[in-house]
């Protein structure tokens, strides 16, 4: 017989108690279910409305039972086993009327697609993540497209403990996020530190953690990222400043100590008016607290009296630096003299010294370029970041200032 109405709404009610898409067959006007089909299709259909599944189940059987039946018909009875089994829970056994389903020859490749979407989904909800994952798989292969696929497929191979598969995988999310020039979404550059925190790969950790404090600038992962900076053995003095002022800079300095080991920094790389910076800041932010009194007025006293021997000495420093022929010397008198107000006399000391042979040229340009960015000169500090190659920490700090002034 032609399909009647109540096998519309069977095939209907099917879906719909399932609480899953199957990715039902088309129904055609050629499509027909023979009477004696019919008998335990209907019986099935009216036990699954009373919640009767077990004996939903045996007339299914006898439905399987009848010989001769038509690709239509089974077809019908693999999707009747499907939301049958979900509402007893009885997973393997949906999953593998999904697999049934799949091989029939009447699925479109858009309910292929989407009858793999909905078993993927199933097997993920019931934590079998080996199958989400073949699943997931099989349906990208098939053309399927939804975002949430791919975020499910991350998220069954991190709960598979596969932490190398769900970072590569998050990658490409990622990669595709930037292509389109979009910013990546928080969570998902979380989840990398997750994987990378999993795998002990401290290097995509700390990468990662650039790119939260530049997208998503939070104290928090500025932190992260200056922490491994700060841990960094054998810096000079001079490194080890700029490596506090990214950290001021990135608002991690909120104590008077902290402002007082920078200042203390400065004074051991030979910038004395730079440690007067740092200590102006416990003022102007309010860090000055009665605790801190005796030991910030004590340093104070001690920078001033640096700076007053700075100033006599200026002018024989000065005289002995042009003679160098390095440029170290020249160099750091004339990014002192910027910290000491002179925007014009200390940026040009500080040209002249790069014309001669520095020890750290990385280090000069990167100073040269925060100089830059201070006075208003953005775009010429950019260019001088982008100039600075290698490795170490001067190169580090480089691409942390200018990943910080590209943000968007």
């Amino acid at each position: 017989m032609k399909q009647s109405a109540w096998m519309r709404k069977l095939l209907i009610a099917t879906f719909l108690t399932s609480g899953i898409s199957v990715g039902a067959t088309t129904l055609h006007a050629k499509d027909i279910v023979s009477n004696q089909m019919a008998v335990p299709l209907k019986k099935a259909e009216q036990l699954m409305k009373q919640g009767k599944y077990p004996q939903a189940d045996e007339a299914i059987k006898e439905a399987q039972a009848i010989a001769n039946a038509t690709p239509y018909e089974r077809d019908i009875i693999t999707q009747l086993q499907i939301a049958s089994a979900v509402k007893q829970n009885k997973v393997d056994a949906a999953l593998a009327a999904y697999t049934h389903l799949l091989s029939s020859s009447r699925l479109t490749k858009a309910q292929r697609i989407q009858t793999i979407m909905a078993q993927a989904s199933l097997a993920y909800r019931y934590r079998k993540y080996p199958e989400t994952i073949q699943y997931i798989q099989s349906y990208f292969k098939e053309g399927g497209d939804n975002p949430h696929m791919q975020t499910l497929l991350i998220q069954s191979y991190f709960l598979n403990n596969d932490y190398k598969s769900a970072l590569a995988e998050q990658q490409k999310q990622i990669d595709v996020e930037l292509k389109k020039g979009s910013v990546p979404a928080e969570t998902q550059w979380q989840f990398m530190v997750n994987c990378q925190q999993k795998l002990g790969d401290k290097d995509g950790m700390r990468n990662s953690y650039v790119q939260l404090a530049t997208h998503y600038p939070k104290p928090e992962y500025w932190s992260h990222v200056m922490n491994s900076l700060v841990s960094t053995k054998g810096m000079k003095p001079a490194v080890e400043f700029e490596v506090w002022q990214f950290r001021a800079k990135a608002g991690l300095l909120t104590t008077a100590d902290q402002y007082i080991t920078m200042a203390e920094i400065a004074i051991q790389a030979g910038y004395p008016y730079a440690a007067k910076q740092a200590m102006a800041q416990i003022h102007s932010q309010n860090l000055f607290g009665a605790s801190d009194q005796k030991r910030v007025l004590r340093f104070e006293d001690y920078a001033g009296k640096i700076t007053a021997k700075a100033k006599a000495d200026y002018a024989a420093q000065l005289a002995q630096a042009e003679k160098d022929t390095s440029g170290d010397a020249l160099f750091a008198l004339g990014y002192d003299q910027f910290w000491n107000g002179q925007v014009t006399e200390g940026p040009k000391l500080m040209q002249q010294a790069l014309s001669k042979p520095i020890t750290d040229r990385n280090l000069a340009l990167l100073q040269t370029a925060i100089v830059q960015q201070n006075i208003g000169q953005k775009a010429k500090a950019i260019q001088l970041l982008k100039s600075i190659k290698g490795t170490g920490v001067p190169a580090e700090l480089a691409g942390l200032w200018l990943m910080k002034l590209e943000a968007k």
